[in-house]
């Protein structure tokens, strides 16, 4: 696992580094820093308007969040359009550069805090400490046993009578192996040209890799952990190809 952890920081060190706001938001057309600061965090009003919508739909699903985990949070796109439904909103991501490029945008704001964390736990935060834990395109971007642990620790941060909503891939759909076929034979160039070959395909020297966990086994994690299984959604956030899920989750509250 420390492998694939370091692996996977290094991968969002080079894109935090090289041109944050299009490795989070990848439209071809704004790569090279061409994202407008203001129109690419409005890209994350939808997202969050979708999963509050999934939370209105269930039973006792709340309006407002004392407190909010965004789990892969980038440069901050889903902290502020969550922050007007919650007091205070935590964001933690693996990239140094996303991060401070996060700070900065927050400059001045109240009810903000990124941080760091290159761990594969979140054991730098308190046990129930949010109402709210939401990940949003990111651990799919990481092997399943790192995301299957950051799955445990959202129980562990979620306060008793908290949600927990997050979007995983499930599968490629049928008849796209060739990107995937592409990517192992690009990583089997020799004497550095896998590296010119992203860079001159991607813009960059990395490419995030989209990992692939059925169903099933996400509902039996959460379960294992102490969740319950609210609802489950299709979801296409994982790009052309793939089949994947919106997942909602309830810790249950305590009883008197």
């Amino acid at each position: 696992m420390s492998n694939d952890l370091t692996k996977l920081r290094q991968v969002w060190e080079t894109l935090g580094a090289e041109d944050p706001l299009w490795a989070v938001v990848s439209h071809p057309d704004k790569r090279g820093g061409r994202w407008n600061l203001q129109e690419f965090l409005a890209t994350g009003e939808a997202d969050v308007a979708r999963a509050r919508a999934l939370l209105a739909g269930c039973p006792d699903g709340p309006g407002r969040f004392p407190g909010v985990l965004d789990f892969g949070c980038g440069v901050g796109r889903l902290s502020h359009a969550w922050k007007p439904h919650a007091d205070h909103v935590t964001g933690v991501d693996i990239s140094e550069p996303m991060i401070r490029q996060a700070q900065r945008i927050a400059a001045g704001r109240d009810g903000f805090r990124f941080i760091v964390n290159t761990a594969p736990d979140l054991a730098l935060l308190p046990s129930e400490s949010f109402d709210l834990c939401y990940s949003h395109i990111c651990l799919q971007h990481m092997p399943w046993p790192l995301a299957r642990g950051y799955l445990l620790e959202f129980a562990r941060l979620c306060r008793p009578g908290g949600w927990v909503v997050f979007q995983l891939c499930s599968r490629p759909q049928p008849g796209t192996g060739a990107a995937s076929l592409r990517q192992r034979l690009v990583d089997a160039l020799p004497f550095g040209l896998a590296k010119a070959y992203r860079k001159w395909r991607h813009g960059s020297s990395v490419v995030f890799e989209v990992f692939f966990t059925p169903a099933d086994e996400v509902l039996a994690t959460l379960r294992s952990a102490g969740l319950v299984p609210v609802h489950q959604e299709p979801d296409d956030a994982g790009g052309p190809g793939t089949e994947g899920f919106i997942y909602l989750a309830r810790k249950p509250a305590v009883r008197a």
